[in-house]
């Protein structure tokens, strides 16, 4: 079975969103929390690697500033990413109409998910067991309960007319006639655990801790996560060997609380020596072999000397400072791998927490804090210094 998952967010825009938690934290402070549980359940969705993501969103005429939001969580990852503006004159309509937008896109015999932006407890234990109950035929419906008494998550194996029709939105009713609705239709449904959303100042204080800034490791890419293509540069995916212990220190950095990203230097684009397509097939393929294992990187973000490139190259820390903006970093805890002066330098000039070189043919004319002779012994360090 094929798996799909549809997303419902808004333009995080202060005083549109959040206007519960708003009257505690400000309309500012608010939209912040939605824009971090927005990336948090963009960030359990990836690592469930589904086959494709339909992200729907509102207001329509937002289309621009919801995709520069985006994207930078999804472009490195091989699943694609589309977006579709939200339809209906209630909530029941924007789900009906997404259900059918998404399974007019998408092969037949295939389980879709639709979650919203508030759960912070969703997982991809969760849209696993979600999906393996559409595809094992224990339901034709699975619902994630909330405990507001609505749900945070909706999955079914086609469209269902009738299923969303008069529920009573924003109440502690909702679940309960959904589940009649289903049982009028002759259908089955199968229920995840009971979940909460993030809506009031209460929801907030349990989860503060999480919805905090998280420290990162940046990885430098040839050299580090890869085997380092001498002179040249990686210019196939055929080409691209994962070094050894990088799974083991992505195990490690995550059960740490750590964001991990790639900065990277691929000049070969800007040589006209490969495609910027060539160069994201490279990573596609890097995040597939990855998720396999269980683990990815956060986001790659790729200095390429090509006109129009939005970074500056090493040792400029500007690729660092993106990630910065894109993802919920806290640079002061942070630290960098890489295997040349330059990736030592930029974490110098970023004012990270902490440098960790591998040493290669490169001279070395500045230290870093911590100077290993392969990848291969990069487990063990991090499990002493994160």
């Amino acid at each position: 079975m094929k798996r799909y998952l549809g997303v419902f967010l808004k333009n995080p825009e202060p005083g549109c969103v959040k206007t519960r938690l708003a009257e505690s934290l400000g309309e500012v402070g608010a939209a912040e929390v939605y824009r971090r549980l927005v990336w948090e359940v963009f960030r359990q969705i990836r690592d469930a690697n589904p086959d494709g993501i339909f992200v729907f969103f509102s207001p329509a005429e937002k289309e621009t500033e919801i995709r520069v939001w985006i994207e930078p969580w999804v472009r490195d990852f091989p699943a694609p990413t589309g977006f579709f503006a939200q339809s209906g004159a209630d909530l029941g309509e924007r789900l009906q109409n997404a259900t059918r937008t998404i399974f007019a896109n998408i092969p037949e015999d295939s389980g879709v998910l639709l979650v919203g932006s508030d759960c912070i407890e969703l997982d991809r234990e969760l849209l696993a067991t979600a999906w393996g109950a559409l595809e094992e035929e224990k339901a034709q419906v699975v619902i994630g309960p909330a405990t507001d008494g609505g749900y945070y998550l909706i999955g079914t194996r086609g469209v269902i007319p009738g299923l969303f029709e008069n529920v009573p939105w924003s109440t502690e009713h909702a679940l309960f006639v959904t589940l009649e609705n289903v049982a009028a239709l002759g259908l089955e449904s199968f229920l995840l655990p009971r979940k909460m959303d993030v809506d009031t100042i209460n929801d907030y204080k349990l989860f503060h801790d999480r919805l905090g800034k998280l420290p990162c490791l940046f990885f430098d890419r040839d050299g580090v996560v890869n085997e380092a293509p001498g002179d040249g540069y990686v210019l196939r995916k055929e080409d691209f060997h994962l070094n050894q212990g990088i799974v083991e220190s992505l195990h490690t950095v995550r059960d740490r609380g750590y964001l991990a990203v790639i900065v990277t230097s691929q000049k070969g684009v800007g040589k006209k020596m490969m495609r910027m397509e060539e160069l994201n097939h490279i990573h596609h393929n890097l995040q597939t072999e990855l998720l396999q294992q269980g683990v990815s990187f956060d986001a790659i973000y790729s200095y390429t000397g090509a006109p129009g490139c939005e970074h500056l190259p090493k040792p400029d820390p500007a690729m660092i400072y993106a990630a910065a903006e894109d993802l919920p970093i806290d640079l002061n805890r942070s630290w960098i791998i890489g295997d040349a002066d330059r990736d030592i330098a930029m974490g110098l000039n970023a004012n990270l927490r902490g440098t960790i070189r591998i040493r290669g043919d490169k001279p070395i004319l500045i230290e870093a804090d911590h100077t290993l002779n392969s990848p291969s012994e990069l487990p063990k360090l991090l499990r002493k210094v994160l």
